[in-house]
């Protein structure tokens, strides 16, 4: 994992400074998209919508149309039968349209939600349906010998703190999934809380430097995986560890992905394979679980952190 992280990393670095390109056109006419993560516990909020956008081919592109503003979004729980109507919220701060449930209904684990998106002018309903995973646990002092103010907090006014060097090796992030053994899609999010500056140090010297260029600020606040937000989604197992009686999937390998010095937002999830294949599979746009359009409805379990990376530890 140390080795994919660095590699895409010095990647990321290397893109940084480049001009953009744009690929010749590959439809015709306009194509639909959906791109949308459930999460257990959550509703379908600002902060997990559903994304709905049209793409067209290169000669009549238009970056204004780019959001649908018109359609009718239907979410139904397929264990209740219970369906609502997501509504349309404009983020001005990001700069886009987001499908969100204004009675905010609770994602429940391991119910299937079917959406349907009928838009103007398309005769063909967009659907995708996904079940979500179960319950999972973060234990953020899987050892059990965190010193209070040590290692994650969930309360991002009160961030816990942790050393670089000995970061994933003292705290090591378990995911408890109880009785459940066996392989599970895991996503992990690393994403940098601190304003781009110059005076931003990187927690391991890159290409000869120890501190970002000015050039980088772009790349740094892209809302895409970055400099600023490191991912990774794998398959991994589930069992039975030495220091638990439940089953975990243990995340030690993890500090590479903290590219700077700071405060940091912790995302750790198992999510459902809609996902996985769109991440993985070649084309995998085609294979999110999406009918009649292009994307991915997918959902997740699991919990959100905060730590902040230090050179050193601090002195009391």
């Amino acid at each position: 994992m140390v080795r994919y992280i660095l590699v895409s990393l010095v990647a990321l670095l290397l893109l940084a400074g480049c001009e953009n390109y744009t690929s010749g056109p590959r439809f015709e006419g306009d194509v639909y998209s959906i791109a949308g993560m459930l999460i257990s516990g959550k509703s379908i909020n600002t902060e997990h919508p559903i994304y709905i956008t049209r793409s067209s081919d290169i000669d009549s592109f238009d970056p204004m149309n780019i959001f649908v503003t018109e359609a009718v979004v239907e979410i139904t729980d397929l264990d209740t039968n219970e369906s609502w109507l997501l509504s349309l919220s404009v983020d001005m701060e990001q700069m886009k349209l987001k499908w969100v449930d204004p009675a905010e209904h609770i994602i429940q684990p391991l119910h299937s939600y079917r959406i349907e998106v009928t838009i103007p002018g398309y005769d063909k309903t967009i659907s995708a349906q996904t079940t979500v995973p179960q319950t999972v646990e973060i234990n953020t002092d899987y050892f059990g010998h965190n010193v209070q103010g040590e290692g994650f907090s969930a309360d991002p006014e009160n961030p816990g703190y942790m050393v670089y060097e000995e970061s994933d090796l003292r705290y090591p992030l378990g995911i408890n999934t109880f009785d459940v053994a066996g392989s599970h899609n895991v996503m992990v999010e690393m994403f940098c809380l601190e304003e781009f500056s110059t005076d931003l140090e990187f927690t391991t010297v890159i290409l000869g430097s120890s501190h970002p260029t000015e050039d980088m600020e772009d790349a740094y606040y892209s809302s895409g995986e970055g400099i600023r937000r490191i991912s990774f989604l794998a398959k991994m197992t589930s069992s039975i560890q030495p220091e638990h009686t439940d089953n975990y999937i243990v995340l030690r390998d993890y500090r590479q992905a903290f590219v700077f010095f700071g405060n940091y937002k912790v995302s750790a999830y198992i999510t459902d394979d809609n996902y996985y294949r769109y991440k993985y599979m070649p084309e995998g746009y085609l294979y999110g679980g999406v009918q009649n359009a292009l994307g991915y409805f997918g959902s997740a379990s699991g919990s959100v952190f905060y730590t902040k990376v230090l050179k050193q530890a601090p002195t009391i």
